[in-house]
């Protein structure tokens, strides 16, 4: 037998292995989907962390005089919003593209389709990738980033356990406002700032922003509470169905508090430099 051969069959053995071990942890607390889908998830993960360790190659291929200007911590940023863009538009698009699909939207707790939870699945290297960045640069993003970051984790684990699918609609189509959110960090890095894009990409970030997180996600967290306040939660494991009413809570109540940053940020983006500017005339006219 080759080397080779050999060691595609260790591989294979320690694989079955490790798919009981995970499974004997796991399908116990119902959680099916680790067991099922860790490989998919694994490699999801190494593509994030290619991504995010290729970025700054490429960057400085394509946009040498840009890059060198960034702060080293500037830098890091960038990389990790061209990974946050990527993901974002990757999980909104297939979002969309299950929004009216009728086997989610039948059954509220139970609607299962095994292509969106195959899609789901992948799309988890992204949120542990984004926990641990959370993790490691504490400083930078603080508690409220990373509590969010942490319940994305288990609900998307829960999510991939044949349970509650139709609340990944609401829960993951604000990814659609962080596509703009994340070119909006891009424009700055880059400069632009001040560009006529940056403030045409701002408006579109708010709109979205107001529309689906605090609009679109509020109403579903709100009706997705009642049905368990009221034990109208079908076959799924109720403590799930719980976790899931208090993650929309949570959801909501960050949200608020970004929008009120948002806000405030929109005000120095469309007022505040234009009063600056007339200010700046009037005393050139005295």
């Amino acid at each position: 037998m080759s080397l080779t051969a050999t060691a595609v069959e260790g591989l294979s053995a320690l694989s079955g292995r490790l798919d009981s071990v995970i499974k004997d942890v796991f399908d116990p607390m119902h959680l099916s989907g680790v067991g099922t889908y860790w490989k998919v998830m694994l490699v999801s993960l190494l593509v994030h962390v290619a991504v995010f360790w290729a970025a700054p190659i490429v960057t400085k291929l394509v946009m040498p005089r840009v890059y060198g200007q960034m702060s080293d911590s500037d830098k890091r940023s960038w990389s990790v919003c061209i990974v946050s863009l990527l993901h974002s538009v990757y999980d909104s698009a297939f979002i969309i593209a299950f929004f009216n699909d009728p086997s989610l939207n039948m059954d509220k707790m139970g609607g299962y389709n095994e292509q969106f939870e195959y899609l789901l699945a992948t799309a988890m290297g992204y949120y542990i990738w984004d926990l641990s960045i959370c993790l490691s640069d504490y400083s930078n993003y603080g508690i409220m980033y990373l509590i969010h970051g942490g319940l994305g984790v288990f609900g998307l684990f829960v999510l991939t356990s044949r349970q509650l699918q139709f609340y990944a609609i609401p829960y993951l189509l604000p990814e659609l406002s962080s596509v703009f959110l994340n070119i909006r960090h891009l424009l700055k890095y880059a400069g632009k700032a001040n560009s006529l894009a940056y403030k045409v990409n701002f408006a579109l970030f708010l709109a979205a922003f107001i529309s689906i997180r605090v609009g679109f996600e509020a109403y579903h967290s709100y009706y997705l509470a009642l049905n368990v306040y009221r034990g109208d939660t079908g076959d799924v494991f109720y403590p799930f169905a719980v976790y899931f009413a208090i993650l929309g809570i949570t959801l909501t109540t960050l949200n608020l508090i970004w929008l009120r940053q948002i806000l405030n940020a929109a005000y120095y983006t469309f007022f505040a430099g234009s009063k600056k500017k007339r200010g700046g005339q009037a005393r050139k006219e005295e």
